[in-house]
């Protein structure tokens, strides 16, 4: 058994089923703004009460889960800027990925592409099916349908017509979204490489929100081929 593994299984231990926001944030050596930041974002999943106090709860399963994704994705899980305006203790960078504000024409295209993607989805989708699809978790999709995101309601089930759902991701509203899902960052950057945008522009249209970092497209693309046969 490794250091982390006896770490996780001690964490169950003490925790066997769930725990506070307190808990977590002791458990993962954050900060509580940062725990805020994590629950309020659903970057980990939790139940929201509203209380007061002991408002959140979460699935310990869920805390082990992001410690295993944190190690290996750091970077997934800074606080936007300006988060921590207003709180104690030293500020953490953001890691902001702002996509380049597309066109009313542009953005069509997105929502052509996407559906392109989902060819072979049913017409409505389920929480799970969304989750899937845009990496994004499923108290942030639920959360989507509380708020604008078109959907049926039935008996406590949301279904969401597939169309609405790639319109909802091509919108200027969650393109501006400075902490996206690593999936809507992917297909955002194969949207744009294959409407003709070359390795070299990309770089240089990513490179404030990746601090230099170069852009690679993935080898598992599902566009792959489709930018091959552009080249």
């Amino acid at each position: 058994m490794t250091k982390k593994e006896a770490e996780y299984k001690e964490i169950k231990r003490k925790y066997p089923m769930t725990m506070s926001k307190d808990q977590f944030y002791q458990i993962a050596h954050i900060s509580k703004a940062t725990a805020l930041f994590l629950l309020k974002n659903g970057l980990v999943l939790c139940v929201d009460s509203g209380k007061k106090t002991r408002r959140y709860t979460i699935q310990t399963d869920d805390v082990i889960e992001y410690l295993k994704d944190r190690d290996a994705h750091p970077d997934s899980y800074k606080a936007i800027r300006g988060w921590y305006s207003g709180t104690s203790g030293k500020k953490e960078p953001s890691n902001e990925y702002i996509a380049p504000k597309l066109s009313p024409d542009q953005q069509k295209l997105l929502v052509q592409y996407l559906s392109r993607l989902m060819k072979s989805y049913d017409d409505l989708l389920t929480v799970k099916q969304l989750t899937g699809f845009s990496g994004y978790n499923t108290t942030t999709i639920i959360n989507w349908c509380n708020k604008n995101l078109k959907h049926f309601n039935i008996a406590g089930r949301f279904l969401i017509p597939k169309i609405s759902a790639t319109e909802y991701l091509a919108s200027p509203q969650l393109c501006a979204l400075p902490q996206k899902s690593k999936r809507h960052k992917e297909l955002l950057t194969d949207f744009l490489t294959v409407n003709g945008i070359t390795a070299k522009k990309l770089s240089l249209i990513f490179h404030a929100c990746f601090k230099g970092k170069s852009v690679p497209l993935r080898e598992s693309s599902p566009l792959m081929s489709v930018i091959q046969m552009h080249q």
